[in-house]
């Protein structure tokens, strides 16, 4: 959903597509750099929105991974781009529960269903994610040391 996003972003901030003939005037505005940035950043942040039904999640994701140079209208945009997409999903999943939308009505619009059952853990399995936590954290503290040391070995080479 993230790549399907940012490419439909790209094919939008080129003007569309003149092999389909799926260009439209208005589409010229968006051919400089910062403006296909922002429409791959905000549909990266659609992909996301939709994908985990998450429109903060996408926003960050954007801002983390997609985003070149954040700007504060950027931010906004973003917010909008999954707003609406949260909006028309929501809008999308009710149709599909109707019936009618053959296969995507059975789960395969959005594979992550929400489920009222709750789970119930063992001392056995909360021992076992204790431990696993404890063992990843001394691990995370580990390669923390070592890129530090690693880092102040190559910052004396290379004086």
């Amino acid at each position: 959903m993230v790549h399907t996003g940012a490419c439909i972003a790209n094919l939008l901030g080129q003007g569309g597509s003149r092999k389909y003939h799926l260009t439209c005037n208005w589409l010229r505005y968006f051919k400089n750099d910062r403006d296909r940035r922002d429409l791959i950043t905000c549909g990266c942040a659609a992909g996301v929105a939709a994908a985990f039904r998450a429109p903060v999640g996408g926003v960050l994701f954007a801002l983390e991974e997609a985003a070149s140079w954040w700007r504060s209208a950027l931010l906004w945009r973003a917010f909008f781009t999954t707003a609406v997409v949260a909006v028309v999903l929501r809008t999308l999943i009710e149709f599909c529960r109707s019936g009618k939308c053959g296969l995507f009505g059975q789960g395969g619009l959005i594979m992550f269903d929400l489920s009222s059952t709750v789970a119930t853990y063992s001392s056995p399995d909360l021992l076992a994610i204790i431990l696993l936590g404890i063992i990843g954290g001394i691990f995370g503290g580990l390669f923390n040391f070592l890129l530090d040391k690693i880092l102040r070995i190559y910052s004396i080479i290379n004086e």
